[in-house]
């Protein structure tokens, strides 16, 4: 077998490519050249629209471009970094089968450096391969933007997840969209405000008419605009986030009830109550027989914390319900609440009476939020294994290289 054809097969070239040569650069870590060409000789492709063009010139004379390494050596290709005369773009350098446009990697190499800063984290990469931090983030910026030019992942669009996530500390966040279709995310941005989810809209344009639900918390910044934008879609309120609510006001009545047994004088047992707040926020079917005992007390030690305890799992019991039941239990559950004299709990009552519209429609679709939900713990662990990002942009890409299933695939499981 020729060597040509040997380089061909362990370097997996498509057959697009030619090798004219091959050269060995001794020192502490060799460099196996690899001298190729494009078999397309009379005509080129632009490298920046992919317009077909005339032969410019030769540009600069030879380019190199790292591969991915062989053994114990360091494998670059050689090839004359022609130009191509491209009606838009002018005198452009012409795109090579091997590499993406202006990078100094090949695109296996590449794929091979965005992968591992997907899995790991660009420090990583960039020492395993020998090569800077910007450059590995270069490939990810290039690969991403590649990926997204070949498939609209707003197309056919008609359940989404709204949520946001922090990105930085001081109240930074992204607004992220997933796809309740894919589990995917479709879409993030800086910001989470009105205006950032109208640039989702924008982005969407008149595909919105084709929304037919939109989950996402009680948040107005997500809900007006949807509201505006999206006036035929059902608006589910996320379960989890109406159970939230009913902890949060638990816990107000528990504080209350600390506070009053401290003020009395009461120490012994304001300190035992003080330490009821996990185990009174945990489900009821989770609880060990100790700790159910624990609870069953407070119906003779402190009436007003096990009631409020009784409303958030007769709340969180609802969702289980079918839909005609569960409408039902929520009309009970709302004239108990209101007159509970459990001031938490009239006011959620209010706010549940104000978001009914969107948590029957929950109560109906079974659709929540926790799509996104699953996403943002994804998308934590990018944020903590790149130990934090400065630049939003930065971990949008690769929330979208991650999440929105625009990962490479692995350089042996394609040609370069």
């Amino acid at each position: 077998m020729r060597v040509s054809k040997v380089l061909k097969a362990i370097c997996g070239f498509s057959r697009e490519v030619v090798v004219i040569g091959v050269g060995v650069i001794s020192g502490p870590r060799p460099v196996l050249e690899i001298h190729v060409r494009s078999k397309l000789r009379r005509r080129g492709r632009c490298g920046r629209c992919g317009q077909l063009g005339s032969w410019f010139d030769n540009g600069g004379g030879a380019r190199r471009w790292r591969h991915v390494d062989a053994g114990f050596a360091t494998v670059e290709l050689v090839a004359v970094g022609r130009r191509v005369d491209c009606t838009g773009c002018g005198p452009t350098v012409a795109a090579v089968p091997w590499a993406r446009h202006d990078s100094a990697f090949t695109r296996a190499f590449e794929d091979l450096v965005v992968h591992d800063a997907i899995v790991g984290n660009k420090a990583a990469a960039a020492v395993r391969y020998g090569i800077s931090w910007r450059a590995v983030n270069n490939a990810c910026v290039r690969l991403a933007t590649e990926a997204l030019d070949r498939v609209d992942l707003l197309d056919g669009v008609t359940a989404i997840a709204i949520d946001e996530v922090k990105y930085k500390k001081g109240q930074r966040y992204l607004t992220v969209v997933c796809d309740h279709a894919t589990g995917k995310v479709i879409w993030a941005a800086k910001g989470r405000s009105r205006a950032t989810v109208g640039q989702f809209f924008d982005a969407l344009g008149d595909r919105a008419d084709g929304l037919e639900f939109v989950t996402a918390d009680g948040a107005a910044w997500i809900r007006d605009v949807v509201a505006v934008r999206a006036p035929n879609a059902i608006v589910c309120l996320d379960t989890f986030h109406v159970i939230g609510w009913a902890i949060d006001a638990l816990d107000v009545v528990r504080r209350q009830e600390w506070n009053r047994l401290r003020q009395a004088g009461a120490a012994g047992a304001a300190k035992e109550f003080k330490g009821l707040r996990f185990l009174l926020r945990r489900n009821w079917e989770n609880l060990a027989p100790g700790q159910r005992a624990v609870i069953d007390r407070l119906a003779r030690a402190n009436r007003r914390t096990f009631r409020a305890h009784q409303l958030k799992e007769e709340l969180r019991d609802i969702f289980a319900l079918p839909p005609t039941a569960a409408r039902w239990a929520l009309d009970q559950w709302l004239a108990w609440a209101s007159r509970s004299k459990l001031a938490p709990f009239v006011r959620l009552a209010r706010t549940i009476r104000t978001y009914r519209p969107s948590i029957e429609a929950t109560l109906e679709w079974r659709l929540t939020n926790g799509i996104a939900e699953s996403n943002n713990a994804s998308i934590g662990r990018i944020r903590t294994n790149a130990r934090g990002f400065h630049d939003p942009h930065a971990f949008i890409t690769m929330i979208m290289l991650d999440r929105a299933g625009l990962n490479p695939q692995l350089p042996w499981d394609h040609a370069a």
